[in-house]
């Protein structure tokens, strides 16, 4: 599309009008000769694709000729949030969205469009839908996405069946804000300070509580990640989220020397707020700190050992406060906590 070429043959002065698919090309009169045209391909994306010139001259008659435009296949890059309830919104992203498009969601059920752009597609979430890819199609291609939908694979707590230690972070289902998938547990606090240790800011799961002796996960940290949905409904502006995992004990593990931790830190560029809910994937070898490395440090000095050895996880706020001592009000639910490969 866009691209200038020549058509060369006899007897084409006459020519009026020349339509790529159902699109009309602009032609200049001047390019126009008994020999040749010189003209660009129309760079609206066509709807009824022929894979046709169709020539019309000026006495009227047509002649068509075959020529396909390349326009690319639909590119799925990610989807805002992996959990969506049936009936509401899905928000996916990628590029060469074009009109028309279909998105099928697991169970072979086609979803309702109800926004597109050539780099988004908002669409509502059929009825009936499960686990599984979600495919967009359009008249020059179809994909099929890398992640899956409602990704239930390798759950470690969902806070409805798969249960944290009771009196950290409480768990709640809604209004405010809204399920994504039943229960979920969240932080919140009026005013969440440095290095200031509560238990509605973490959220401890032990398995000699719970499942017993089982690994998070197995397998090689370059080909995980640590994948979550979150909602802020508030600005959330300081105090880092610390996540690690540790031994099989009844203990938190953070003090263990060979724990290692990720820092959440999404505020680094501002103060944090989701609309709404959005899945967050860390790559395990972003586990990269020591309890006593540099807290302003991004370079980490460790790194996960003997995954199938750590069974318990730790989510909390710890860590150095905001710089100006501002107020740092904290509202962050989250839910389905999980260790899948990369997509």
């Amino acid at each position: 599309m866009g691209s200038l070429v020549a058509v060369v043959g006899d007897n084409l002065e006459t020519t009026r009008e020349m339509w790529f698919n159902d699109q009309r090309a602009t032609l200049n009169p001047n390019y126009v000769t008994p020999t040749t045209i010189l003209v660009s391909v129309p760079s609206t994306v066509p709807t009824a694709v022929t894979d046709k010139i169709r020539f019309v001259f000026a006495d009227g008659t047509e002649m068509l000729y075959d020529f396909k435009v390349n326009v690319p296949a639909p590119v799925l890059n990610s989807i805002k949030c992996e959990y969506v309830p049936d009936g509401d919104v899905a928000v996916l992203r990628g590029d060469f969205f074009f009109v028309p498009t279909q998105v099928i969601f697991p169970g072979d059920l086609e979803g309702e469009i109800v926004s597109l752009t050539k780099t988004e597609i908002q669409v509502k979430v059929p009825e009936g839908s499960s686990t599984g890819k979600i495919t967009i199609k359009t008249n020059f291609g179809t994909v099929k996405s890398a992640f899956l939908f409602r990704d239930d694979r390798n759950i470690i707590l969902d806070y409805d069946t798969k249960l944290h230690e009771t009196w950290t972070a409480p768990i709640g289902a809604g209004p405010e804000p809204p399920e994504v998938s039943g229960e979920y547990a969240y932080f919140k606090h009026v005013n969440d300070a440095a290095w200031m240790w509560t238990n509605e800011l973490t959220m401890q799961y032990w398995a000699t509580r719970g499942r017993g002796n089982v690994p998070v996960a197995t397998g090689n940290i370059n080909d995980l990640v640590f994948k979550f949905e979150v909602n802020v409904p508030e600005p959330w502006k300081a105090v880092r989220m610390e996540i690690f995992f540790g031994p099989y004990a009844d203990d938190h593990g953070r003090d263990v020397p060979s724990t290692v931790f990720a820092r959440w830190k999404p505020w680094k560029d501002g103060p944090y707020v989701t609309d709404g809910w959005e899945t967050i994937s860390i790559p395990l070898t972003e586990f990269k700190y020591g309890k006593d490395d540099d807290d302003a440090s991004e370079i980490g000095t460790r790194q996960i050992e003997n995954l199938s050895s750590l069974t318990n996880l730790v989510m909390m706020m710890f860590g150095p406060g905001s710089s100006d001592g501002s107020p740092n009000p904290v509202y962050i639910a989250f839910d389905n906590l999980r260790i899948v490969p990369k997509s």
